[in-house]
């Protein structure tokens, strides 16, 4: 029985659509390696190992800064969901400002020019940025003691994307929005809420989303749902690396993070708290979508489990939609859970700029 189950799953078709790495780390051994191809099928996930490198690596000590800055975009250009050239797998940074949804493809946010989007969405100023080296993507509202800025590129600082504004010529943190150097040193910049997810969950959310195009950049398709999931899959076991990716928050009195590896061993949910204030980490099962969101409702706090790809709670057993913090049935339905600004990043890059930061299911230094 079992050599037939294995026997019809290497007969799974194999599409050619995921780029799997053909070098593996030192902390997988070849029994981990294939159990987790065997996982991927089972789950459905296309599987093909082609010729490349890990998009998760330390570049901690990589420094490429250009002074007077990269070109800053503007002018977006913007189009209906089904004009869009996209696949279901493909990922974007989706975000959503009074009624109008948008989301911006990840590959073609390639190159210091195409890393940072300033645009309009539900009548209100965005600055879309994307780290393809510290994989964090983070929209922020361009505006600081009311002055509106345009902010545009000026490479890598420690492997860390540094952002500078038209208006003031200061040096802004990519992953945190503090401002390093210049006039504006030491302000900080709000973050819009944004979901780095797949192209075809942010349709199924935002079904009237348009998309950002740019038919005169190349179509690579080097961050997928397939790519991404290997490095949550297979990131093995032990302690924090530098290559790990985590989801980070900014509290009022500190920094808290979660590796997606370990969300994922731990059945995808965890509950936990940041600043004493209870939160609920959820990681779809896509192995890319993350949500926090704050688990009291009416001073009344409340434990989750996943349940496929929604979530629900021990207390009532209501089951909640993870995307819109909304309860879709049970003793809670129609309750909605506060969603918390989060940031994905290589833990190399989330340490250097919150270095207090506490990591759950780390022991503390």
């Amino acid at each position: 029985m079992a050599r037939k189950a294995a026997s019809a799953l290497w007969r799974r078709p194999v599409p050619a659509t995921i780029t799997l790495p053909a070098v593996t780390q030192a902390r997988f051994t070849f029994a981990t390696v294939v159990t987790r191809l065997l996982t991927l099928a089972v789950v459905g996930l296309p599987v093909a190992v082609v010729g490349q490198t890990y998009t998760n690596q330390d570049q901690s000590a990589r420094t490429e800064l250009r002074e007077q800055g990269y070109p800053i975009k503007t002018g977006l250009r913007a189009v209906p969901a089904n004009e869009a050239a996209l696949r279901d797998s493909d990922l974007v940074i989706g975000i959503a400002i009074g009624k109008e949804a948008r989301a911006y493809p990840l590959n073609p946010m390639w190159g210091p020019v195409n890393e940072v989007l300033n645009d309009t969405l539900g009548g209100a100023r965005v600055s879309v940025t994307w780290c393809p080296v510290a994989h964090t993507a983070v929209a922020y509202d361009p505006r600081s003691d009311g002055r509106r800025l345009e902010l545009g590129a000026v490479g890598l600082q420690s492997g860390v994307s540094i952002l500078y504004d038209r208006q003031t010529g200061s040096w802004w943190s990519q992953i945190v929005g503090k401002a390093v150097r210049g006039p504006m040193e030491g302000r900080e910049l709000r973050k819009w809420p944004s979901t780095l997810t797949t192209w075809g969950r942010w349709r199924r959310l935002h079904p009237g989303t348009t998309v950002n195009v740019n038919p005169e950049l190349p179509g690579l398709r080097r961050f997928t749902q397939e790519t991404w999931s290997w490095m949550v899959m297979f990131a093995g076991g032990g302690p924090v690396l530098n290559d790990d990716l985590v989801a980070g928050v900014l509290g009022s009195k500190g920094a808290r993070a979660w590796l997606l590896r370990r969300l994922h061993a731990a059945d995808r949910v965890v509950n936990d708290a940041v600043d004493g204030e209870p939160v609920v980490v959820f990681l779809g099962e896509d192995m890319v979508t993350v949500r926090v969101l704050r688990r009291t409702l009416a001073k009344r706090t409340l434990s989750f489990r996943a349940d496929g790809d929604s979530l629900r709670d021990e207390e009532t057993g209501s089951s909640w939609d993870p995307m819109t913090g909304r309860a879709r049935s049970g003793p809670l339905a129609a309750k909605r859970l506060e969603s918390v600004v989060f940031t994905t990043a290589l833990w190399y890059a989330w340490r250097s700029q919150r270095p207090d930061t506490t990591l759950w299911g780390e022991p503390a230094s």
